[in-house]
């Protein structure tokens, strides 16, 4: 099944099996075998040539034209057009890498279209390459769905893989730097999911058959596609999930930490308020100070102060605060 290249063109399949090949984008569209071509929205060149397509439908240009990012699903009288959400080919685990896939459908013709290279797109386009049975639009659509579907599954594992290795981390006692990567974990499985639960939900509006384009055969085929979908939105969540309680293990621990500390400083002051308040009173600059012509002045204050710690430590052990503080309950 060779590849057509062109001007403005991406790639470009004759789906009925080997036939010659373009290299640039065909003046007519043929009605009498199946075809994909999938173009370069950004390059004039294929712009100009969507805009003079008479042979697609009107709604199909605006679409393919337009700049709505809205994932979502229309139906045509002879086939229907849609927008989906893709990875971008380098998206390196960036959050803001995600980026969309125009296309339209109709019994011999699947014509898409993007922006910015597509990571599931790619996909379909090597395997197409590899080959060598006639397919039909619908069905390179399903094989799509598929692979938009993989590239996310992909991501998902190597997500959880990550999730992995903070928990092993964590589990050692390692909490220092942790939460942060955490978060913007979470933050990114939290966009995933919604890419995943809008071409979802978008292609859940196609009926089980279309006249013309599809059977229910194929229509079951297609849910199918979808189903994987679901599963990996499965996926998603349970790593979502997983990164929360870790990040609740993290903000426990640190709790439990600052209140150890918190409260061994409250045993120090409580235990050195006595030597203060001694230190305090013999420091007033007055006549009548105990001890002030005592030869053992001095000595007999530390025994005071000495005395007053002992009698302060030996009061907090007998109300349990030091017991407390030696036991305090992990979360």
């Amino acid at each position: 099944m060779p590849p057509l290249y062109g001007s403005g063109l991406i790639c470009g399949f004759r789906l009925a099996g080997p036939q010659p090949t373009a290299d640039e984008l065909p003046d007519t569209l043929p009605v009498d075998e199946p075809l994909w071509l999938h173009v370069n929205l950004t390059d004039s060149r294929a712009r100009s040539w969507l805009t003079q397509r008479q042979d697609l439908p009107e709604e199909a240009r605006e679409l393919l034209l337009g700049a709505e990012t809205r994932v979502h699903v229309e139906l045509l009288p002879h086939g229907f057009m849609a927008v989906l959400g893709d990875l971008y080919h380098d998206f390196d685990l960036d959050p803001e890498r995600l980026g969309t896939l125009r296309l339209y459908i109709d019994e011999q013709r699947l014509i898409s279209g993007r922006t910015h290279p597509l990571r599931g797109v790619d996909m379909l386009r090597r395997e197409l390459l590899r080959q060598d049975e006639p397919l039909s639009p619908v069905l390179v659509f399903q094989l799509l769905i598929e692979r938009l579907a993989g590239a996310v599954a992909k991501v998902a594992s190597e997500l959880g893989d990550r999730v992995d290795e903070a928990e092993d981390r964590i589990l050692a006692g390692k909490f220092a730097g942790q939460s942060q990567p955490l978060g913007n974990l979470r933050r990114l499985v939290a966009k995933l999911r919604r890419l995943v639960g809008a071409n979802r939900s978008a292609l859940g509006t196609l009926p089980l058959s279309m006249r013309g384009l599809y059977d229910a055969e194929a229509g079951a085929a297609l849910r199918s596609a979808m189903e994987r979908l679901d599963a990996v939105s499965q996926d998603l969540e349970l790593v979502q999930e997983r990164a929360r309680l870790l990040q609740e293990e993290i903000a426990g621990n640190m709790n439990e930490a600052t209140n150890r500390n918190l409260f061994v400083l409250s045993i120090a002051t409580t235990t050195l308020l006595p030597i203060t308040l001694i230190t305090g009173i013999f420091g007033m600059n007055v006549a009548g100070l105990p001890f002030a012509n005592h030869p053992y002045g001095f000595r007999l204050v530390m025994v005071g102060i000495g005395a007053t710690v002992l009698l302060a430590l030996w009061l907090l052990r007998r109300i349990g605060a030091l017991s407390t503080s030696s036991s305090t309950p992990r979360r």
